[in-house]
């Protein structure tokens, strides 16, 4: 099965991350609000990819990877957030079923892999990972960080992988990576080891490595 990679994603995207911490007994109802809610954003003529997750090791948190081609956050609010009605209800039932509010991250993409011969499916491996790194040390950590990717890209189970600075923290860089099923036992420990081994004088903290198990994958229709 092959994917064209711009269907996954563009350089130019406005990238979200959003975190949810749901209420225990609202899971399996956020799943099914949430599920309607993108079934209907993928018909958006700037929806791009969004890629659902729940927390391997918390069931109540979940995440969604979000790409668009609208031209801003302000855009965005204004032809989407504010200008769908299919949003209106879940956006008005979200806080009843959360136990903390969502936290959106605006990601500026820096750069994406997408092998060819995958889809993403919903078995893959998930890593999505933060770094905090020196202001005088970016543009090296930057360069290191895409060397290491590019060899990832090049290993059979890769899948795809995006690399961003935070667009409200120039500090803050994250690296979304999915695999299809990699042989090695120890592939999430070796995986970290690798990522933290990337100039570590460099980072100021590895502030978080989180394993996703895939719940539902779009690409624009």
């Amino acid at each position: 099965m092959t994917i064209n990679p711009t269907k996954l994603a563009n350089p130019d995207d406005l990238v979200f991350y959003v975190k949810y911490h749901i209420k225990p007994d609202c899971t399996e109802e956020f799943q099914k609000r949430l599920f309607a809610l993108v079934d209907h954003m993928r018909r958006e003529p700037a929806f791009v990819s969004a890629f659902v997750h729940q927390d391997a090791e918390d069931p109540t948190k979940f995440s969604m990877y979000e790409r668009w081609t609208e031209s801003s956050k302000e855009d965005f609010m204004t032809y989407q957030m504010a200008a769908k009605p299919y949003r209106e209800a879940y956006e008005k039932r979200l806080p009843e079923m959360s136990s903390t509010p969502r936290l959106i991250h605006i990601l500026r993409p820096l750069a994406f892999w997408a092998n060819p011969k995958f889809e993403p499916v919903e078995n893959d491996l998930i890593f999505y990972m933060n770094f905090q790194i020196k202001p005088h040390r970016q543009a090296d950590w930057k360069e290191a960080a895409l060397h290491v990717l590019d060899g990832m890209a090049r290993e059979g189970a890769f899948v795809c992988a995006f690399l961003h600075q935070d667009a409200e923290d120039s500090s803050r860089f994250t690296v979304y990576e999915r695999w299809s099923k990699p042989g090695r036992i120890n592939f999430s420990d070796e995986h970290r080891k690798l990522l933290e081994s990337i100039l570590p004088d460099a980072v100021l903290s590895f502030r978080t490595f989180r394993i996703l198990n895939p719940l539902g994958n779009w690409v624009s229709v």
